[in-house]
């Protein structure tokens, strides 16, 4: 786990490092420079320059870039530059595997043509090793899962991307080939940005590491307007852009530049269960292939439970491995219970052992709020803590602490967060790393907003994505028959009357969401645009005249599929069911780009803590997608309700407490239907008139610090904050909350007011 930063000076391009100078290459142990103290918002400020040569300003660009994003690597630096000075690594490391100097990156190959970083953590790395060893007789240097990157590109080239199994974000330069490859995991659960500035291709983990490059930002309006941030690769900053899930970018002899995909999610036809999908990939042109093949549905309703089960357990199992102890974010829910269940069952079986020396017992983490407000599951935590007789350490959280951490928290997240369940991570993270803990398997997220019964709220990463686990889901779930699972006692009378009450129910939560009631979407696109598509309208921005005269009339939910790759939509429109549909678009927008950027990777790594994901485990996700719809959400004719990620709880029953297994979450006061909306574990959206959240909102949404960001309307804004805690509007309160981060980040990163084009 760590932080990376690259810079390569494109060909024929001059740039900031433009001076020829003679090249100190090589890798340099930590200590290499002298920290430098860094506070919540690098400064602007010129860059001392020791001697003006080409090399050593890159070497200090290095530096310094590290230096900014210390907190997701503090226990060394390292950096490689070329001996031609035109392209340069840098790592900083949280040390988990492979402790010992062996593990400090960027790592070489022997013969010093291949270099690399890495981000992240790369599992069944004894096996690779043991497999590269025999195949290709690679010299490993140490015990770093990281370090098969090298072997594997060594020998496989690029397509070596399809043998990494984890949680990645990694950088490789082939000298012999004069070939830079930058690549992200399967579903984006680790940043890497890109931009090219000033003649240079710069990526880093994070876009402050970006600003002692001279990267100035600037407010992206049409992506802030457009939701573009939230459905795809562009960012909150002009001309800033993310590698896609799946993706890999490549710059050939420091000129041309171009993307590709080596994976995706798969979805069986509507008339069967089970699907068969290979990715083929031209390295350098992007081509991508896909094919399928379907089968008629045989497993019964125990295979695939016990395959659910046995999957699950080997994530959770691979990602229990590491050289030092690893701890478990646990709140009152099933997918966090599961998970927790699971390491205790392995651990007691002697599968796995926690920590180099196996000495260490399993530890819980959580959160508790106030009692009174409502949501706090931390009585249920501890029941389940006690089931499997674990230690279990929370912090409390109340209004005060989320408002002395939110502009802490919003500097690490880089990006705004429409709910104050991201402030509650980052102390968490705290938590976590206080208790003596770098890593945790993240079975517990501070999730979306409280939506009034829309969006199901507690979970681990990427089990709602992939079970059906969210209120929005029903709908989708309902809107064809199951082919693929025809035995089902959902009959066609039921499932009508079922969507039309769950499209009442719907239209309800999304009017007390968003002030709108999400039915505002082209009716050519209809059948594409999945329910949950109409909270991309959230919250009100209120943007400038200038913004809406110079971008037009911009529909976040048509920016959002129309993203979505033409092959994919007409799958979704001719082969896959309604709800795979949904899921597809949602694990492609919503879950990289806002859940595991504002509520995993920067709240973990804003207290240097490495966070892991086993429900996004790709063998699992493979597996899952390829089960019927009706495994996943699941009608009962006794009760007259719909039971979301049904068979998550069927394989989870041996692991969880009964109380988990028959829980449904708070219910909603929106119950137009025998299956209630659900209601999140997430923080308090209520507010006081005159308390600290109040404060903090009345301080940063003025009407200087709202005209300096110059996309956003003061004459609209200018009672939002009064109104707010005086009417306790969900809408407006979210609103608030959203502008004024936006506020903190212009702050933070210096970001002159935007203007109109001219």
């Amino acid at each position: 786990m760590c932080g990376i930063t690259v810079a390569i000076q494109l060909a024929g391009r001059s740039g900031y490092c433009s001076a020829k100078a003679p090249a100190t290459n090589g890798l340099t142990a930590n200590g290499y420079h002298k920290k430098r103290k860094l506070t919540n918002g690098f400064t602007h400020s010129n860059l001392d320059n020791p001697n003006g040569n080409r090399d050593s300003i890159l070497e200090y660009q290095l530096a310094s870039s590290l230096d900014a994003i210390n907190h997701r690597g503090p226990d060394s630096h390292g950096i490689w530059i070329s001996p031609d000075s035109n392209v340069g690594l840098g790592s900083c490391r949280l040390a988990i595997n492979g402790l010992g100097p062996g593990g400090q990156q960027p790592f070489s190959n022997p013969d010093g043509t291949i270099h690399a970083v890495v981000n992240g953590e790369l599992y069944d790395h004894h096996r690779i090793r043991d497999e590269m060893t025999q195949l290709s007789g690679y010299k490993f240097q140490g015990g770093s899962d990281s370090e098969i990157v090298v072997a594997l590109y060594e020998y496989y080239g690029v397509s070596f991307l399809s043998s990494l199994r984890g949680e990645f974000a990694l950088s490789i330069y082939d000298s012999k080939k004069q070939l830079f490859l930058a690549a992200r995991d399967r579903s984006g659960i680790k940043p890497l940005f890109w931009t090219v500035h000033n003649g240079n291709l710069l990526l880093a983990s994070e876009a402050k590491a970006l600003l002692p490059f001279g990267w100035r930002p600037e407010w992206d309006v049409r992506s802030i307007i457009d939701k573009g941030w939230l459905t795809e690769e562009r960012t909150i900053f002009k001309g800033l852009r993310k590698i896609g899930p799946g993706h890999y970018l490549t710059c050939l002899s420091l000129d041309h530049i171009s993307q590709g995909q080596y994976w995706d999610h798969d979805y069986p036809d509507k008339v069967s269960a089970i699907v068969c999908c290979t990715l083929t990939q031209n390295a350098y042109e992007g081509v991508t292939d896909r094919t399928n093949k379907n089968v008629s549905e045989n497993r019964t309703e125990e295979e695939m439970i016990a395959g659910v089960r046995a999957k699950m357990l080997d994530a959770v199992r691979v990602r229990l491995q590491a050289d030092v102890p690893v701890g478990i974010h646990l709140s009152g829910g099933i997918d966090s219970a599961v998970i927790a269940g699971m390491a205790k069952h392995l651990l007691d079986k002697g599968d796995v052992k926690l920590g180099s020396d196996g000495e260490h017992q399993l530890r819980c983490l959580g959160i508790a709020f106030d009692k009174g407000s409502g949501y706090d599951e931390s009585v249920i935590a501890q029941n389940t803590a006690d089931f499997l007789s674990v230690d279990f350490q929370k912090t409390h959280m109340n209004e005060a602490e989320l408002a002395a951490n939110f502009e802490e928290a919003v500097w690490f997240d880089e990006q705004p967060h429409f709910e104050l369940g991201f402030v509650g991570k980052h102390a968490l993270s705290k938590l976590t790393r206080d208790s003596g803990l770098k890593t945790v398997i993240s079975g517990k997220i501070q999730h979306c907003p409280p939506l009034e019964g829309l969006i199901d709220g507690d979970q681990g990463q990427g089990s709602d994505e992939i079970f059906g686990g969210y209120d929005v889901y029903l709908r989708d779930y309902l809107r064809e028959p199951d082919m693929a699972w025809p035995n089902n006692d959902l009959d066609e009378p039921t499932r009508v009357r079922e969507l039309h009450a769950s499209e009442i129910s719907m239209t309800k939560a999304f009017t007390t969401w968003t002030g709108h009631d999400g039915t505002k979407i082209p009716p050519h696109l209809s059948t594409e645009i999945p329910t949950f598509a109409a909270s991309m309208t959230i919250p009100h921005l209120f943007p400038s005249s200038w913004a809406s005269q110079q971008f037009g009339t911009l529909s976040p939910q048509v920016t959002m599929i129309e993203n979505i790759d033409v092959r994919i939509r007409d799958l979704m429109r001719k082969k896959w069911h309604p709800l795979h549909s949904a899921q597809y678009v949602w694990n492609r927008t919503a879950l990289p780009n806002m859940l595991l950027t504002n509520l995993s990777d920067r709240t973990e790594m804003s207290h240097s803590v490495e966070g892991r994901v086993p429900f996004l485990d790709h063998h699992l996700m493979e597996y899952v997608n390829a089960l019927p719809p009706s495994m996943k959400i699941r009608y009962d004719p006794e009760t007259g309700q719909l039971t979301e990620k049904w068979i998550l709880r069927e394989a989870s029953r041996p692991f969880i407490t009964d109380e988990l297994y028959t829980r449904k979450k708070h219910t909603s006061t929106i119950t137009s239907t025998n299956t209630p909306l659900q209601q999140p574990y997430s923080a308090p959206s209520i507010y006081p008139l005159g308390g600290p959240m109040h404060a903090l909102m009345s301080k940063l949404i003025t009407k200087e610090n709202i005209e300096q960001l110059g996309f956003i309307d003061w004459s609209q804004t200018e009672n939002l904050v009064s109104t707010a805690f005086e009417s306790q509007d969900q809408v407006q309160l979210r609103s608030a909350f959203g502008i004024a981060q936006w506020v903190v980040l212009g702050q933070r990163f210096g970001i002159p007011r935007a203007e109109a084009s001219e």
